[in-house]
């Protein structure tokens, strides 16, 4: 039903025309009071339009200022009506009776209608997620209250917090701030079942809104559900002195428990989905122990499980030495974003989080690192906010130590806690079933992984470690015909005293290391590291490839590659020139173990060694050269791009021998 479209004009306009009809009426009791007299009929008639004219601007001049009152009247009538602070409209160029009909048509909307209850109940019936159903719930209201921004705080019972599960309008709220419930006004409200309003400073102070006006009104409606804390529904509306009438309380109050049941069944299916989803995980983490998988593949499965069955965006897993002082494995979800295990791991366990819960043998929550030093924010995982840790526990003995990260703060519960000790659990029970490294007495199998962890591939390494006899001969003395790839940096030593101890580790040794050792991985090659920048690749050690020649020189191709990359990142990071060259050689190897059970270590001579460090201080910046035996090895129509150069000799009293230089561009 629609309000009368009569306007100010109209009105105007028969105030004059009944203006005018006074004038005529004056003008006929004139000639009757002249009787013969010659008074001329031209004058009169101006006479009387002119009387009727000015009695017709009087009437207006009345209407418009009784209209004015009355509109003033009606606003104020309208505002008591609705108990609410009933925004004034504006007026419409000065149409006092515009202005009547908006305040009437504002007074009437802000009146909420029953009858749009059974609809939204419908709407919201029809299984929306939580971000939609707020959408509806709030547009609704907003069409009967003054609000322009609506809220959805969550109770998380585990964590005994609100968390934000939906916005809406100028509401708009990051989801991972949490409310705490006992040091929070309107956590404390919920806990107490009343309904509160903040304004002002309070509500910037009480939720972190990403926009909206400062001259804020919040109202919080507390959700129950069985008697049972639910949620927060939370609206805004602009402005400090918003009020809401009994009525409109009772509407927004029914919305937001037909919001709570919306959200309460989704939330079901939700949590039946979750439940699920963990209870597969646990159902396939026991499949693990009935077969005969690598303990490394098994408990890479362990560390997903648990990342999965609690929302966790990094894990990382680390086994301990038999003495418990040093990590000899580490898998982890983040492999590509973080430092290797020997930058990274001794001062986690030293300082880190780990560490403590394998000193403290207990598992903890860190709720948020940025409150507690425990967390050595590492590169890679410098945004998480929340850790839990769980130590691998054997008896009395520290296998190793599980743990997860996120980066919402207060990401974790104690149920959460929880389901990772069972999975570290299933964790121990699998290192337990496989024996793995004689975890009651260490052997060789302990003393191979910790020669050749990082060395070689993490598939190599599994290769090694999976028959004694392939550790036995590993390990034994042995002579070998190989290839070796001597990788230096040109340059480095000049500029150790211009740069700082994070500048030469951090910027140049840590990506240099790094792609010599995808390098060497990626081609069934060993990698060792020297002094200075010094860095060996072997090709035929410790497992032999089908062609150690081809596997080296195709190493050499891409290091060649990779050398032009590093040299022209660091002219950009530092600003200094510092250069890759490399010799290749193939000959003789030979290899052992030396030292005791407290200390051992690999060690590597013969020819091929030898010779590749000769030419590689004959090399230039970004140059690979290569011995002419080799060379020689692949015949006059090569797979590789070998150019020729003069004889050159590394010293002197030495013979000069031919060198070849690896080309780019193809091969």
């Amino acid at each position: 039903m629609g309000l009368p479209s009569s306007d100010i004009r109209r009105i105007f306009a028969f105030a004059m025309a009944g203006g005018l009809g006074i004038g005529a009426l004056i003008y006929g009791f004139v000639r009757l009071i002249e009787g013969g007299t010659s008074v001329k009929a031209g004058h009169s008639v101006l006479f009387a339009l002119l009387v009727g004219l000015l009695v017709g601007l009087a009437l207006v001049v009345a209407i418009k200022l009784s209209l004015r009152q009355v509109a003033y009247d009606l606003h104020t009538f309208a505002v008591q009506l609705t108990d609410t602070a009933l925004p004034a409209p504006v007026p419409i160029n000065g149409d006092e009776v515009a202005y009547m009909r908006e305040t009437l048509s504002s007074a009437l909307a802000f009146i909420p209608r029953l009858d749009a209850l059974p609809r939204l109940a419908h709407d919201l019936g029809a299984g929306l997620e939580p971000n939609e159903a707020l959408e509806l719930a709030a547009t609704q209201i907003a069409q009967h209250l003054p609000v322009q921004g609506a809220l959805l705080l969550v109770l998380d019972a585990e964590r005994a917090a609100l968390v934000a599960l939906a916005s809406w309008g100028m509401g708009r709220l990051d989801h991972s701030v949490t409310l705490d419930l006992d040091e929070t006004a309107i956590g404390r409200a919920l806990l107490e079942r009343r309904e509160a309003t903040y304004s002002g400073l309070q509500v910037r102070t009480l939720l972190p809104l990403e926009r909206g006006s400062e001259r804020l009104t919040l109202f919080c409606l507390p959700q129950i559900v069985r008697g049972q804390p639910f949620g927060t529904f939370c609206l805004l509306a602009e402005g400090n002195d918003v009020r809401l009438s009994d009525e409109q309380r009772a509407f927004a109050r029914a919305v937001a428990d037909l919001l709570t049941l919306a959200v309460q069944n989704n939330d079901h299916r939700r949590l039946f989905t979750r439940e699920s989803e963990r209870l597969i995980a646990f159902e396939q983490i026991g499949g693990l122990l009935a077969n005969s998988q690598g303990f490394d593949l098994a408990l890479e499965e362990v560390l997903r499980a648990a990342a999965r069955v609690t929302d966790s965006e990094h894990g990382s897993l680390l086994l301990l030495e038999p003495d418990e002082s040093k990590v000899r494995y580490r898998i982890t979800l983040k492999e590509g974003n973080m430092l290797p295990p020997g930058v990274t791991v001794a001062p986690i366990l030293k300082h880190g989080l780990a560490g403590w819960a394998l000193r403290e043998r207990r598992a903890d929550i860190i709720e948020d690192t940025e409150r507690d030093a425990r967390w050595l924010p590492v590169p890679g995982l410098e945004n998480m906010r929340s850790v839990l840790v769980v130590p691998l526990l054997y008896g009395e003995r520290a296998l190793g130590v599980l743990t997860l990260a996120d980066p919402d703060s207060r990401h974790y519960s104690r149920r959460s806690l929880a389901l990772c000790s069972a999975l570290a659990a299933y964790a121990v029970t699998i290192l337990a079933r496989v024996q793995h490294d004689e975890m009651a007495s260490p052997g060789q199998a302990t003393t191979a992984r910790r020669l050749f962890e990082g060395q070689i591939s993490p598939t190599a390494l599994a290769n090694l470690l999976s028959s004694p006899q392939n550790i036995e001969a590993t390990l034994a003395p042995q002579a070998l015909q190989g290839v070796a790839i001597w990788a230096g940096l040109r340059g480095l030593d000049r500029l150790c005293d211009q740069l700082s101890p994070a500048q030469v580790i951090e910027q140049i040794l840590t990506p240099y290391v790094a792609t010599l050792a995808a390098i060497a991985h990626e081609h069934q090659g060993y990698l060792t590291h020297y002094d200075d920048g010094a860095a060996l690749m072997l090709f035929g050690y410790p497992d032999a490839p089908s062609d150690a020649r081809v596997s080296a020189m195709r190493a050499a191709q891409a290091l060649q590659f990779a050398a032009r990359r590093l040299r022209g990142r660091w002219r950009a990071q530092l600003g200094y020139d510092i250069a890759v060259c490399a010799g290749v050689a193939a000959g003789s190897i030979i290899s052992g173990v030396v030292g005791d059970t407290r200390f051992s270590a690999i060690i590597l001579l013969g020819g091929a060694i030898r010779e590749a460090a000769r030419i590689q201080r004959l090399a230039r910046p970004d140059e690979v050269l290569v011995t002419d035996t080799l060379a020689a090895s692949f015949g006059a129509d090569g797979l590789f791009p070998l150019e020729p150069l003069a004889p050159l000799a590394a010293g002197e009293g030495e013979i000069p021998r031919s060198v070849y230089r690896l080309a780019i561009g193809r091969g």
